[in-house]
């Protein structure tokens, strides 16, 4: 599905998304982690933590009614109209409205996989631009982390969303935002190294002056402005100073959008700090495409650094067989009429 949002902005020039205002996080299930991969669950956690009620589909007689709950918790989504609290019950990802602050209240600053019990009640909102209208939400009224999670943390992943602009449903990159909220420096360089070379949904922009400059996901999420910008550069350039790989690496910055006939993209990325033995270990699931080929290569990437309070260094890198795939760049034809000639 990603191929098809690549195609929608080379053949639909749309303008960016970002700045605009969601009303409700339509949420799919995300891709699975890492091959063989082991994620924090609930099912080791179910004898222990049953929970008192059963999250389905709304019932009228629910309505207003406290009801408690054992959750994984996902991540704060706050770039909508109304702020949500994701968690993953059953493999299911859930939504919750809820109304604290979780970056000034650290006993609601959650980190990934902790198991969190919450109490919640079906309540109704106002659409925001349209108060006639009322909608049906789950309301978070209380949440408490009553076991921590494991790592590795997720800290980027996918999910399925209509686009407006395209009027198709594409793969979108989602960031963990609560993770980034407490990030240390070692790990944002490791991630901003991971990502200097990898296709992150990067689109040219102009800056305040008229420049053309290209913006990317996790660039922009690690607070390092925009790709090859003196800000990301002069950040890496320092924290790798004692690499020389990595600083010839540095040398040379890639400027690669979305629009590319050529480009990689992340599926996922994992993120794992050692503090005890001082590295941190990055795993990603990657795709790159060639439009022109009609060809996809997936591939899994494991990175190890080491690191210091001032300095860190790639130490290991290790990457899987490359899959080699066809793309059918125009997966509505129809195949039946195809074959009839």
């Amino acid at each position: 599905m990603k191929y098809l949002f690549i195609l929608s902005f080379i053949f639909l020039y749309s303008c960016q998304q970002s700045g605009h205002k969601k009303t409700i996080p339509e949420i799919e299930d995300s891709k699975g982690g890492l091959a063989n991969e082991k994620m924090d669950t609930l099912e080791n956690q179910q004898e222990q933590n049953q929970p008192d009620s059963i999250i389905s589909q709304f019932d009228p007689k629910l309505f207003n009614r406290f009801q408690t709950d054992t959750l994984k918790f996902i991540d704060y989504q706050d770039d909508f109209d109304y702020r949500y609290l994701i968690g993953e019950k059953n493999g299911k990802n859930l939504s919750f409205v809820y109304n604290w602050d979780w970056t000034e209240n650290q006993d609601y600053n959650f980190r990934q996989g902790d198991l969190i019990l919450i109490q919640w009640k079906l309540d109704s909102i106002q659409m925001a631009g349209d108060e006639e209208i009322v909608k049906q939400e789950k309301r978070v009224l209380e949440a408490k982390k009553i076991a921590s999670g494991k790592l590795p943390i997720q800290f980027l992943t996918r999910v399925n969303r209509y686009d407006e602009s395209v009027k198709a449903t594409v793969s979108a990159i989602v960031i963990n935002q609560s993770f980034l909220y407490n990030i240390s420096q070692p790990e944002r360089a490791a991630l901003g190294y991971v990502a200097y070379n990898i296709g992150n949904e990067c689109e040219w922009a102009e800056d305040s002056d008229g420049n053309r400059i290209l913006y990317c996901q996790i660039v922009s999420a690690l607070n390092l402005d925009y790709q090859c910008s003196d800000t990301q550069l002069n950040f890496l350039r320092k924290w790798f100073s004692k690499d020389s790989v990595a600083s010839d690496n540095l040398k040379s910055c890639p400027t690669i959008p979305n629009t590319a006939t050529i480009q990689s993209t992340f599926d996922e990325i994992l993120i794992e700090k050692d503090e005890f033995k001082k590295t941190i270990t990055v795993k990603s699931k990657i795709d790159k495409v060639n439009l022109r080929e009609s060809k996809s290569w997936a591939w899994t990437q494991t990175d190890l650094f080491e690191y210091t309070q001032d300095h860190i260094s790639l130490i290991d890198s290790k990457i899987s067989v490359l899959v080699e795939n066809e793309i059918d760049l125009n997966p509505d034809h129809d195949h039946d009429h195809d074959n009839a000639y």
